[in-house]
Order: structure tokens, then C-alpha cells, then sequence
């Protein structure tokens, strides 16, 4: 990958890479959307008692990049640097955080699950908007 690129790039280029892996060593064809998203939550499911430690990382950033990009297209919303963490700034009041999200999953399990956070987005952006909340809150998927 071009190290010239743009973070928000790399972050498109890295779901583009899930998706061709994928297909390629697993004969998934996985779509930027919902049924994507729970596909991958299943995958991190069944993964993540034998990822090693040192590999964690990288399918962190892979998979996140994914469920970030998918969260974008079905959402709207666009990569965004909050805090030191890249997420998804999906209108003024809600900033995903994919990548906190996918790393719990993978220390926790199913209640952390991904595909959770990404259908809690609207319903939790529609509460806000009723609550007048302040302007960018946070939703890593801690309380989700």
C-alpha cells in the first residue's frame, strides 16, 4: 500500500483487501453492508480463539476498515480522526469507533459483537437527536 495515501484511503484500500481475500481463500462474496458486517461477526467469532497475539493487530485494522467502509456506505458518514483513533464521523452527533469495537469482540465474544454496534447506529443516532446530546458523541460499542 502507498504510504503517500491519505489515512481515509488506506482505510477503503484495507476493506477493499477483506473483501478480495475473502473471495479469494474463502469463496465469500461479502457486500459493504449489513449482511457483510454479519458475516464478519460470525468470522471473528470463529476466529478469535485461535488468532495469535501477534497477529491480532493486523485483522483488527483489516476487519474494522471493513465495518468501518460498510458503516459508511449504508449509514453515510466519512472517516474521521478523533481522540488518536480513526472512526466514522456518521453525522454531527455520532463517531463510530469500528476498530475498539472489533478488538472487544475479539477479547470478548459474541457481547461485544460487531454486528450489534452497526445496527445499533441509527436507533442510537435518532435517540440522540430526540435527546439533543452534545455534538460528537463517542460510540465505541462499550455499552452495546
Amino acid at each position: 500500500m502507498d504510504d503517500e495515501l491519505p489515512i481515509p484511503d488506506k482505510l477503503r484500500a484495507n476493506a477493499d483487501l477483506v473483501v478480495r481475500l475473502m473471495r479469494e481463500n474463502l469463496d465469500v462474496e461479502l457486500g459493504f453492508d449489513r449482511a457483510g458486517v454479519e458475516w464478519i461477526d460470525g468470522y471473528i467469532n470463529r476466529l478469535r480463539d485461535s488468532i495469535a497475539a501477534e497477529k491480532r493487530s493486523g485483522l483488527i485494522s483489516t476487519l474494522a476498515s471493513f465495518v468501518g467502509e460498510c458503516i459508511i456506505r449504508t449509514y453515510g458518514g466519512t472517516w474521521v480522526e478523533q481522540d488518536g483513533w480513526w472512526g466514522v464521523r456518521v453525522s454531527e452527533r455520532i463517531w463510530a469507533c469500528p476498530f475498539a469495537k472489533v478488538e472487544k469482540q475479539l477479547e470478548n465474544g459474541p457481547e461485544d459483537s460487531v454486528a450489534s454496534f452497526f445496527t445499533c447506529i441509527p436507533v442510537l443516532d435518532k435517540h440522540l437527536g430526540d435527546k439533543h446530546a452534545e455534538p460528537g458523541a463517542a460510540v465505541d460499542g462499550g455499552d452495546m
